[in-house]
């Protein structure tokens, strides 16, 4: 049986908390550009914190709560390579990462990338790296992404 299950997509670590501390909250969904501007924000407030450091308290506030992290390669190199050192980086710090992986990460109509997103899922999900496939925007790639191994996929329905 298929459960929906609730994600914050956040990189504000106090929106993580508020939210958590509802009850709620079944996960973590973020993205490079979420945790750049979270960070900036705290830098802005006085806070000595870098990029790492900061996704290493997400974790440890998320515990218990899957994370996902997400890749910014657009080839089945780069992902695979990325989605790798992101798991082996951040893992052990809370046991909750799941590295998330466009379902495809063309940028272009006519690039021949356009499976490397469910190919990288397949790779890294054999790897035993769990996987939250996102930006999927029909049931088709929601299917292909589950039989790649994906353990989460998350739908793009607007915002």
């Amino acid at each position: 049986m298929t459960k929906i299950k609730f994600f914050i997509d956040s990189g504000k670590i106090e929106e993580i908390e508020r939210v958590k501390s509802y009850g709620l909250l079944d996960g973590v969904t973020t993205n490079p550009s979420l945790i750049k501007k979270a960070v900036e924000n705290e830098k802005k407030k006085g806070r000595e914190v870098d990029m790492e450091k900061y996704i290493k308290e997400m974790l440890l506030i998320a515990k218990g709560l899957p994370v996902s992290l997400e890749v910014i390669g657009t080839t089945f190199e780069e992902i695979v390579k990325e989605g790798r050192e992101l798991f082996e980086k951040f893992n052990s710090v809370a046991g909750n990462v799941y590295v998330k992986i466009p379902a495809s990460p063309s940028t272009q109509e006519k690039e021949d990338n356009n499976f490397d997103g469910i190919r990288s899922i397949k790779e890294l999900s054999r790897l035993k790296i769990p996987v939250n496939c996102t930006l999927v925007f029909t049931p088709e790639q929601a299917l292909a992404a589950s039989k790649a191994g994906a353990k989460f996929v998350s739908p793009f329905t607007g915002r």
